[in-house]
């Protein structure tokens, strides 16, 4: 199989810095790996972006660790892939399912907060759609990121808050989000997760733990202290195999009353590896999971 990573764009024939690590690790774990130019891509030129990669002789399985891409720029990339004979092991229709929230919602209801959301950034919309979550402390969040860095002031929605400081909170989310803005808005339920303080911009520290699984099968177990996610590790698991990607991260933390809750999911091509696991440990594991089909 071969994993695909974005060049350098300063040097063209280094991996980005931010993937060193994983390209050194996937090549002794026997994958063979390729450059995308990441610009390229997500400025509408998909065939660029692959031009680098010789067209295959035979049918090959590929797996994309890059940056976070939009649903159609995913799509683009596939069939620019496909034209050469690459085949990206997640699909454009998996790859959605995981990256956007009101997707892969149906898959962790009931074990992740409460959420609604509409389409498009319509904010006497929002303002409905938040009636239903006054009762309680929300974030809003589009349908992939928050603008959590101004927690205070376009994050974080106090229970009962008024239309006017409501509109308010949404104008700075939304000036925040600015091109990034995915698809529509998200209100979701905020759940108390354990937190060690709050950093220099008010937002929660909080401990969340990134699982990562190929085909429902967890690659690498976390270092962690008892208890801890692994206890949950079936249920976990149970979720992952719900979604159409063999490849998919889900991130879960622990709240104030000791239950688990999933946090968010995503999908595992786009999906950074948390400080402390071993990249060598990472695809070794993938490299047997694949070698096991």
């Amino acid at each position: 199989m071969l994993v695909l990573f974005p060049h350098s764009q300063k040097h063209l024939s280094l991996v980005d810095a931010e993937f060193a690590g994983e390209w050194d690790a996937a090549r002794i774990n026997g994958f063979l790996t390729f450059y995308y130019d990441h610009y390229a891509l997500t400025f509408g030129d998909a065939a660029r972006s692959v031009q680098g990669l010789p067209i295959a002789r035979e049918p090959t399985p590929l797996l994309l660790r890059g940056w976070m891409v939009s649903g159609e720029v995913y799509s683009a990339l596939f069939e620019a892939l496909r034209a050469k004979g690459y085949s990206l092991q997640t699909t454009p229709e998996a790859y959605e399912e995981a990256h956007y929230l009101p997707l892969a919602y149906e898959h962790t209801q009931g074990h992740s907060p409460r959420s609604a959301w509409i389409t498009g950034d319509n904010a006497d919309a929002a303002w409905e759609l938040y009636r239903d979550f006054s009762d309680g402390d929300a974030i809003i969040k589009d349908w992939v990121k928050s603008a959590k860095k101004r927690w205070k002031e376009g994050c974080f929605i106090p229970a009962n808050t008024a239309e006017e400081k409501f509109r308010e909170i949404y104008h700075v989310f939304r000036e925040a989000r600015g091109k990034l803005f995915n698809r529509g808005v998200v209100l979701r339920q905020f759940l108390p997760i354990v937190a060690y303080g709050y950093d220099v911009q008010g937002v929660p520290i909080v401990e969340e733990t990134r699982l990562f699984f190929w085909r429902g099968d967890l690659l690498v177990s976390p270092n962690d202290s008892i208890p801890g996610p692994m206890n949950q590790l079936g249920r976990w698991e149970q979720i992952a195999r719900k979604f159409k990607s063999p490849f998919i991260s889900v991130d879960v933390a622990q709240l104030i009353d000791g239950s688990w809750i999933v946090v968010e999911v995503g999908d595992g091509g786009v999906s950074g590896l948390p400080m402390g696991l071993d990249p060598m440990l990472f695809y070794a594991n993938l490299q047997n999971l694949v070698k096991g089909e």
